[in-house]
Formats: structure tokens, C-alpha cells, sequence
């Protein structure tokens, strides 16, 4: 499961950063600025492109009860299957350049599938994941799960 990911700094609009306090995840890596976004942060929030912008979503939720799936990640075929019949859920890119499971930082070329679920208090974004290719599984201590990548296989 991927629990952070890192986005260049160039590629978040200024008034983003700045609505949403983002300069506090900012840091360097090799004289190069990104933005990281990691499930233990406060808030839990993602990047993600949406009807044509770039907005930050709340990343899930961490109530276990309520309407919502726990956690930040749902299975591609759960949300075949119907997962969220009480909704639609609209299919989002999240935008990343590197992605975080365990310590371990990987490449990502375009971005993340994921979706977002209008509820009372708006959209919140939900990373898909489908089932760890070998490649994957070795890279992050065997995860049974990778998110579902845009335009890339590992």
C-alpha cells in the first residue's frame, strides 16, 4: 500500500500551497523542492485532478464508523463490484512523482488512479489499489497490494 506520495513543488499552483499551508511539507531532496503528502499527516489530504483542476482532497477517513470506508485506499474490483452504491464515485488522477510504502521510495511517471466520493461535507479521495505485482511485493516487503498506476506498470 502506498501511504505517501511527493509531488514537485513546480507543479502545485502558488494559491494551493498557500490555502492549504503546504509550505510545512516541503522538503528538499538533492536541491530539488517537493511537496510530500503522507497518510499520517494532519490533515489527511491528496492532490488530485479533478473536472479538468488541480485540487487538495481530504485522503479518505480515519473514523471507523460512519458512511465511508475506513482508511485511504479501496480495491479496483470492490468499486467494480459496487462499494459505493450510495454514490458515484468520479474516477481522479492523483498527480505524484514518487510514491512511499515502508520507507521505501519509488518512481511514479503520471500519477495514481483513485476516486472521489461527494459526501455532506464534500469530495474526499481514495487511492485504488489492485493486487502487488512480484516486482512491487519485493520492493516493499511483500505487500499483497500496489495502487493502480497511470499509464505505468512495476
Amino acid at each position: 500500500m502506498c501511504t505517501g506520495i511527493a509531488l514537485a513543488s513546480s507543479e502545485l499552483p502558488v494559491e494551493l500551497t498557500r490555502l492549504h499551508r503546504l509550505t510545512e511539507r516541503v522538503y528538499d531532496r538533492e536541491g530539488r523542492e517537493e511537496v510530500q503528502f503522507h497518510w499520517w499527516q494532519v490533515p489527511t489530504v491528496l492532490p488530485v485532478r479533478r473536472n479538468g483542476r488541480l485540487q487538495i482532497l481530504p485522503w479518505g477517513t480515519k473514523y471507523r464508523r460512519g458512511p465511508l470506508p475506513y482508511g485511504g485506499w479501496v480495491s479496483l474490483d470492490h468499486v467494480r463490484d459496487g462499494l459505493f452504491t450510495h454514490a458515484t464515485p468520479d474516477e481522479v488522477v492523483i498527480p505524484a512523482n514518487l510514491g512511499q510504502h515502508k520507507g521505501t521510495w519509488f518512481l511514479i511517471t503520471e500519477g495514481i488512479k483513485g476516486v472521489a466520493i461527494e459526501t455532506r461535507g464534500g469530495p474526499v479521495v481514495y487511492m485504488l489499489t489492485e493486487p502487488a505485482s512480484n516486482y512491487y511485493r519485493n520492493m516493499t516487503e511483500q505487500s499483497p497490494v500496489m495502487p493502480v498506476f497511470v499509464d505505468q506498470v512495476i
